[in-house]
């Protein structure tokens, strides 16, 4: 039996319910934990470790995958998942309380420690640089791309969100309505408020043919546009080894939504005691909940994933 075969069939047993309990998934967390899976059991099989059937994974395996994945300077919340997706296999093959922890399988513990609270200015602007300065080029490589960035600019879309946004129908006129692709589930309205929101929707939607679309062009599914479209990204200069992501612009557009409220740049960007003193608690307060609204969180307190903590 091949390796792929018996990931095959334990997904196809085990992969629509939940780790504990038995509660049916959403086909986008088996979509998530199949394609973590397939990457992780091709990546051992790169660095050597080649299990004909992944019922033979160990810890050792799991150490293996957690240093090469440190190595390659990936977020603390990708290998926190990554390996969290594996602890769920591990009980799906009869091993549970295997996998341990993040921090047992890296060199440096630090490296898998999530910070809930932004410590560095993740934004383009923060790095000097603007989406703009790389439109042209990008959208004459790929227009679709270079949209869903500016999506992603004008409304702090994540990436997902973007892609499969329907934007005809999401469209609302007073408000864009995100109910595709969203964390969790959790849909959200975001209200259009300036001519550069309107300006990318019109742009949208002219790059679609049938307006119940998504902005996927139909060759592709999620996740060869995916891997398409972070290709694009990388021969544009926007990849986190120069210092910008995609991402970056949602955080780009969550600092603008603070500082039109308050009139002040967020707490990630202050530099000087000027500043500070300026802060008002009532202000930021209601820049933080429009925040985590227009990101489609919960808890007013992710903000400070976004912009920093409070003052």
């Amino acid at each position: 039996m091949s390796w792929k075969q018996s990931l095959k069939e334990i997904l196809e047993k085990h992969n629509k319910t939940a780790a504990r309990g038995g509660k049916a998934v959403s086909f986008a967390t088996q979509a998530a934990r199949k394609e973590a899976l397939e990457r992780g059991f091709k990546e051992l099989r790169a660095l050597n470790f080649k299990l004909e059937n992944v019922r033979h994974f160990k810890a050792r395996h799991m150490t293996v995958l957690a240093q090469a994945w440190e190595q390659k300077a990936l977020l603390a919340s990708t290998i926190q998942n990554r390996i969290s997706v594996f602890r769920t296999f591990a009980e799906w093959i009869g091993k549970p309380g295997m996998i341990l922890g993040a921090e047992h399988y890296v060199k440096n513990p630090q490296s898998v420690k999530r910070h809930s609270v932004a410590q560095t200015d993740k934004t383009w602007s923060g790095q000097h640089q603007t989406l703009s300065d790389k439109l042209a080029n990008l959208q004459a490589q790929d227009p679709v791309v270079a949209i869903q960035l500016e999506l992603q600019r004008a409304f702090g879309l994540r990436m997902r969100e973007a892609a499969l946004l329907k934007v005809h129908q999401a469209d609302k006129g007073s408000h864009l309505a995100v109910n595709w692709g969203t964390k969790g589930g959790r849909d959200r309205i975001i209200p259009i408020q300036t001519d550069y929101q309107r300006d990318v929707l019109a742009r949208a939607k002219l790059l679609i043919t049938h307006k119940a679309h998504s902005l996927i062009p139909v060759n592709y599914n999620f996740k060869q546009w995916k891997n398409h479209y972070y290709y694009v990204c990388h021969e544009n200069g926007i990849s986190r080894k120069e210092g910008i992501t995609s991402h970056g612009l949602r955080h780009e557009r969550l600092n603008e939504i603070y500082q039109t409220i308050t009139g002040q740049v967020s707490p990630v960007k202050r530099k000087d005691s000027e500043e500070k003193n300026a802060f008002n608690s009532e202000l930021d307060q209601i820049a933080r909940q429009e925040i985590v609204e227009v990101a489609g969180h919960s808890r007013s307190s992710v903000s400070s994933a976004y912009i920093g903590g409070q003052s």
